[in-house]
């Protein structure tokens, strides 16, 4: 983790302290010496003898005792003037190391994780899930995400936090080739990785190998009280466990579930977020409320003046190293469409439009158990999608309907002393219509080895079938098999 310090007010502070111990140090030489040169600093001389002689010669000291007065005098003020600059001096270094004077702060972290690995599909060839993932059937290694945290506090009350996913696409995603060969209708083929490098400037240097940065968030939060807390810019939907808690160190499983890949709801939204929480007992309750542009799948921002509208509460109950109890409820109303632009050149007009409009609804609930080592974790929401009329996605004859939409996932693991190793068991459902399917269920199991406190290995084979629960359907059941491991280092 790599930190950034404010040194403004501590260089300040030592450049006026140094000032002020040399004002110190010549005060108290001046001291010093006015006190070598008192009368009264040398040995006392003998009384004189009592005669009238000897007492009409000390008249004349008269004088010296003028000058010891003053000596004193300046002694004095000298010792008051170290006792101003010492306490001038001390309150300087007071404000060197003081927190509330931001020296010493940590203006910017940069933390993050990467996980890296090995995953093998096995699909039905020549399938239309074949076609859409070039992966398939073919044993990879991968990098899967690469993320960057900029964590930014410059006062007290204000905060920044921005993650970045460096990842390697559109690299190796399926594109169309144009013209398709003779006898074919369309052709598709990989987009390619490299690129080369047209600003090297020694002749046939390596191609460049890059991808998309994706902003996975990035806010500005205002934290004055815990109970009121604001948060403005693009930030993670609160709802449910894994989406909120998505990086892969926090996490249980290797594999992300339906839940969230399915993007039942919008994973992410850009808006103005109200939140806090307080404590009642040994229960915290918190909430979440905002308003935000809807769904980021087209655009980061909005095209009407409709808003997406969300919230969640949530509790915790926690018994340190016994049992932690988090109980959560979601709720986002949004719309959703897309935008195109007709022009006709010889008619001189533009016509700015959508051609698929939408309206939805999500409930949500989850709930997060920890007995010991014991890990539980489970969400459901509920969808529902209703499209305004003649605005329905699709094409060639197929539309998507109105319709009602669920999901679910739960997870259950326990953590080992023997290897430090945590194996766990997951099952998810989704009912939605999905193509030429409505219905898909997953099981599966795996296994994770905690090596140090910053590195994890998680492992994890996935079954998954495609099938309709439709009575009047024939169709076959549709399965496909996921294996893959994850080594993930936290920095």
């Amino acid at each position: 983790m790599m930190m950034v310090r404010s040194g403004r007010r501590r260089a300040r502070a030592w450049r006026l302290g140094c000032a002020s111990s040399a004002a110190l140090g010549g005060v108290l030489v001046t001291a010093t010496l006015a006190h070598a040169q008192s009368p009264g600093a040398g040995p006392a001389p003998e009384p004189p003898a009592a005669t009238g002689a000897g007492v009409a010669a000390a008249a004349p000291a008269a004088p010296a005792a003028t000058g010891e007065t003053a000596v004193e005098a300046r002694l004095a003020a000298s010792e008051k003037r170290a006792a101003e600059l010492e306490k001038r001096l001390a309150a300087l270094e007071d404000a060197q190391v003081a927190p509330e004077d931001d020296d010493g702060r940590e203006l910017l972290r940069i933390y993050g994780f990467i996980d890296v690995g090995v995953q093998r599909m096995w699909i039905p060839e020549n399938s239309a899930l074949a076609a859409a993932l070039p992966q398939a059937n073919a044993l990879n290694f991968v990098v899967g995400n690469f993320n960057l945290y900029l964590d930014a506090q410059p006062s007290d009350h204000f905060r920044f936090l921005g993650e970045l996913r460096f990842t390697t696409a559109p690299g190796g995603a399926p594109v169309p080739v144009t013209p398709p060969p003779p006898g074919v209708d369309a052709r598709v083929s990989t987009q390619p990785f490299g690129a080369f490098d047209s600003t090297a400037t020694a002749f046939g240097s390596p191609a460049v190998y890059g991808g998309l940065v994706s902003i996975e968030r990035a806010h500005v939060d205002w934290t004055r009280f815990n109970l009121f807390k604001v948060r403005v810019g693009q930030f993670f939907t609160p709802i449910g466990i894994y989406n909120v808690d998505h990086g892969s160190p926090v996490l249980i499983t290797a594999a992300i579930p339906f839940f969230i890949s399915s993007r039942l709801f919008p994973t992410r939204q850009t808006g103005l977020m109200l939140y806090g929480s307080t404590f009642t007992g040994a229960w915290e309750l918190g909430y979440n409320a905002y308003v935000s542009n809807g769904r980021n799948e087209n655009a980061p921002f909005a095209f009407d003046d409709n808003r997406g509208f969300g919230g969640r509460l949530h509790a915790t109950y926690e018994d340190p190293g016994k049992l932690t109890l988090k109980l959560g409820a979601s709720f986002i109303a949004s719309r959703a469409r897309d935008w195109v632009v007709d022009y006709k050149f010889l008619e001189g007009s533009t016509d700015i439009h959508s051609t698929w409009s939408f309206r939805e609804y999500t409930g949500a609930g989850d709930v997060s158990l920890d007995i010991g080592k014991t890990r539980l974790r489970a969400e459901a929401a509920v969808v529902r999608v209703l499209y305004d009329e003649g605005k329905r996605e699709g094409g060639f004859g197929v539309y998507a309907p109105d319709a009602w939409k669920t999901s679910t996932y739960a997870v259950a693991a326990h953590r080992l002393d023997f290897l430090n190793m945590e194996p766990f068991v997951t099952g998810a459902a989704l009912h939605a219509p999905i193509y030429s399917s409505d219905t898909l269920l997953q099981f599966g199991g795996g296994l994770n080895f905690y090596i140090t406190p910053d590195v994890t290995l998680r492992s994890q084979v996935l079954h998954t079938i495609t099938t309709i629960l439709r009575e009047e359907s024939s169709a076959p059941d549709f399965h496909t098999t996921n294996v893959l491991a994850r080594l993930i280092l936290a920095f």
